[in-house]
């Protein structure tokens, strides 16, 4: 789900609790603890995890000496090597900047089919992504062989460009080596342990602040993380709900793409529709009449969905794309939503 997708189901998990409606009107920032819930586990992952991350292969190329072969061949080297010896590898790819708003750009392929690891130097960009006319030329490329069998993953070639580059885990499982993107994503920071952890955080502070709402604060932190997971759920990567008892990534529902516009549109819309419901219900009267609002207002967003998910099933009946391929593409879509905000 987008940002704002979290965002605003976090402030109507608040809506729910009468106090806090009443709270709010009075001034109140007790609402917003829900937008932050909301938006606490992906800023958690952008903001802080990916930079304490330590490689085992660091990737660092020079602009003036783009060596495409030699990536590619640092790239199958490493691995092969997790083939050879079972262990987890860390593979990091800088990026490379050329003033305070270009950027050399590259792009890496991990080919599961043909077993070669896949590089070619890209045009320069500016910070919005934008190429310069005159650098759109045929680029160095780089192929080499890789010794091990892989796990079918993202099939297209990623782009490293701006800001901090991507990261890889290589991890051999079941007898093949598996390429996880980004695999500081979706871990401590969407878990049951980070909800409570931040409902705790957030009555703690109103009890602090000698408020009489502390528990209902507790429980809007806690469920606004717990929404924010619960949505990433019904993607094709889930997330490690059990962490610490759990370092691995669950399977999600598989029902859309994080970057889907018509899920995303039906939770922004049917958000804001709970908030205004709720906000009147707990008014005195309420004003809404409940059969025309959801019977009527809130029709439009089922209906998209509904034939969202007509479609989507058909076009998964044709392409028949691996599920881990499908759990890589969310990531390096939600990835590139974040390094381009």
């Amino acid at each position: 789900m987008k940002g704002i997708s979290h965002f605003i189901t976090g402030v109507a998990v608040g809506t729910f609790f009468p106090d806090a409606v009443h709270a709010a009107v009075a001034g109140s920032f007790i609402l917003v603890l829900g937008g932050i819930g909301g938006l606490l586990p992906d800023t958690l992952d952008f903001k802080f995890a990916r930079f304490i991350e330590e490689p085992d292969i660091l990737i660092d190329p020079h602009p003036e000496q783009f060596e495409a072969q030699k990536i590619a061949d640092e790239i199958a080297a490493g691995i092969d090597r997790v083939g050879a010896t079972h262990k987890k590898q860390i593979l990091k790819c800088n990026t490379m900047r050329l003033g305070p708003d270009w950027w050399q750009q590259y792009s890496i392929k991990f080919d599961t089919q043909n077993g070669e690891a896949l590089v070619q130097l890209g045009p320069i960009v500016n910070t919005s992504q934008i190429p310069l006319p005159e650098s759109l030329r045929v680029s160095p490329k780089g192929r080499a062989k890789i010794h091990v069998p892989l796990l079918p993953t993202y099939g297209d070639f990623v782009t490293v460009d701006i800001f901090s580059g991507p990261s890889f885990a290589l991890e051999w499982r079941n007898d093949r080596v598996e390429i996880d993107f980004i695999p500081w994503h979706r871990q401590y920071s969407h878990s049951f342990f980070m909800a409570l952890l931040f409902g705790t955080l957030c009555g703690a502070l109103f009890f602090w602040m000698d408020h009489p709402l502390y528990v209902t604060a507790g429980l809007i932190g806690a469920f606004a993380v717990m929404a924010h997971v619960l949505e990433d759920q019904l993607g094709y990567l889930g997330s490690n709900l059990l962490w610490p008892l759990t370092k691995v990534r669950s399977t999600g529902m598989k029902l859309i793409h994080a970057g889907d516009a018509i899920p995303n549109f039906f939770v922004v819309g049917t958000s804001c529709m709970l908030i205004i419901f709720n906000l009147d219900r707990f008014s005195s009267p309420p004003s809404l009449d409940p059969l025309l609002y959801w019977g009527g207002l809130w029709l439009p967003f089922p209906l998209a969905l509904i034939y969202f998910f007509v479609r989507k099933f058909r076009a998964d009946v044709l392409k028949r794309i691996p599920l881990l391929a499908q759990q890589e593409g969310d990531l390096v879509a939600e990835t590139q939503e974040v390094m381009d905000a």
